[in-house]
């Protein structure tokens, strides 16, 4: 009995401690696990804000690698260096700028030639359209030619710096207005053409008195013998002088005149921007014609004598043969004899050698050159130039100046100007550094 009481009783006390436990619990504060328990809405709603937290900062940083990327392409490489000369850079925007000026210019010269119903095909074998067409397909060969220019013109300025030419705005305003073919004086004169021009004894003077002199006389006659035997023949030519007083006819003002420059300056200015030439660009163009005109005037004065040469010469394709042809001369050879017999200029061979009076800077430089060292009456050569090996002898020599000699003289100029670029280019060497990266900015488009 008292076993019994004892294993049923224990059971029951357990029961009863449980539950006191567990209604004592329910008094017990919960603790910090059970507190921090989130219901399923305030889970999603937390997880929704850190989603939007990442996007925002995936955004941020998008923006700040497209910043970066642009800051690199708009400011880091249009800075970078891709030649220097004397230690002034040029940089990568300085560069695609000339090249697309130059590529633009190209262009511009060919659509017109090719507008004006030329034969494009037979042109691209002559030079200097062949070179233009090559640079124009070829963005590599048009970039070098670019560079060198760039180059070629750096240590120009240096070279006019040292001699104390500089450029100013009327000099800027002028070379302006050679580029697009206006001349101010003559433009002055079409209002004074009225008044002044139209006086007898201005306008024969030049263009009547030397022509009547001499010359219509023998000319009359060919032109009756031409006449007698084609009588077709001169019909076909009256037409072809009809029309040249129509095209000398228009009668422009001087203001049609002047606003046709104006409107051809913005026109062109207008091309160019649409290329993605900066005005600057073009300004700076302008500002280097000005600088070489002042240059050449400075190389060559008004007044400096202009060389000319009375001069033959044997022409012959190795130097074997030119010394050849000295020793026959030495020998007692008649100049004109082996000229003749031997030469290869077709012109001056059938004439034995002889190139007669000229200016001797019509000349390719190194023929040029050795006219200007030679002694009159000695022989002098080998010679080698493009065209082969020359012995040469100046008969006579003679420097002229005046106003008749203008044209020549323009030209010496430009001459001088491209000898002043290459000795400039040999002697400055060391002065200049190109870096491989310029190819890698040429515009491809």
């Amino acid at each position: 009995m008292s076993k019994k009481s004892q294993t049923t009783g224990l059971p029951r006390r357990r029961r009863r401690r449980a539950r006191a436990a567990a209604e004592g619990a329910e008094n017990i504060t919960p603790s910090a696990d059970e507190s921090s328990y989130k219901s399923r809405a305030e889970r999603e709603e937390e997880l929704q804000r850190w989603v939007i937290r990442g996007v925002i900062a995936v955004v941020g940083i998008l923006i700040l690698l497209v910043a970066v990327a642009f800051g690199f392409e708009q400011l880091i490489i249009p800075n970078q260096v891709v030649a220097s000369v004397d230690g002034a850079g040029i940089s990568v925007r300085e560069f695609q700028q000339e090249y697309l000026l130059e590529r633009n210019r190209l262009l511009l010269q060919l659509n017109q030639i090719q507008d004006s119903g030329i034969d494009f095909q037979q042109l691209a074998q002559q030079e200097p359209y062949s070179t233009w067409i090559n640079e124009a397909n070829v963005p590599d060969q048009l970039g070098l030619r670019v560079m060198n220019d760039m180059i070629d013109d750096r240590l120009l300025a240096l070279e006019a710096s040292s001699r104390n030419v500089s450029v100013n705005d009327a000099a800027v305003q002028e070379a302006v207005e050679e580029y697009f073919g206006f001349d101010p004086t003559a433009v002055a004169l079409i209002g004074a053409e009225p008044t002044a021009t139209l006086e007898p004894t201005i306008t024969p003077t030049p263009y009547v008195s030397p022509t009547p002199t001499a010359t219509p006389e023998p000319t009359a006659t060919p032109d009756a013998e031409a006449t007698a035997e084609s009588e077709s023949a001169t019909a076909v030519e009256e037409p072809a002088v009809t029309p040249q007083p129509t095209v000398v006819e228009p009668t422009l003002s001087a203001d049609e005149v002047r606003q046709n420059f104006v409107d051809a300056e913005r026109d062109y200015r207008a091309y160019f921007d649409r290329a993605g030439v900066a005005d600057e660009t073009l300004n700076a163009l302008f500002e280097r014609n000005a600088l070489e005109t002042l240059l050449a005037a400075a190389l060559i004065p008004d007044d400096a004598g202009l060389l000319y040469a009375d001069v033959r010469h044997i022409l012959v394709d190795d130097e074997a043969s030119a010394f050849a042809a000295v020793e026959a001369l030495n020998d007692g050879e008649s100049f004109a004899a082996l000229a003749r017999a031997i030469s290869t200029d077709p012109g001056s061979g059938a004439r034995g050698g002889e190139l007669g009076e000229a200016y001797v800077g019509n000349y390719v430089p190194e023929f040029r050159q050795a006219i200007e060292a030679a002694e009159v009456g000695a022989l002098v050569g080998p010679v080698q130039s493009e065209f082969g090996f020359h012995v040469l002898q100046v008969r006579s020599k003679e420097e002229r100046s005046g106003a008749d000699q203008d044209s020549q003289r323009e030209r010496a100029r430009q001459q001088a100007v491209e000898q002043l670029k290459d000795s400039l280019r040999e002697e400055r060497d060391e002065a200049v550094e190109i870096f491989d990266i310029w190819l890698d900015h040429i515009p491809r488009s």
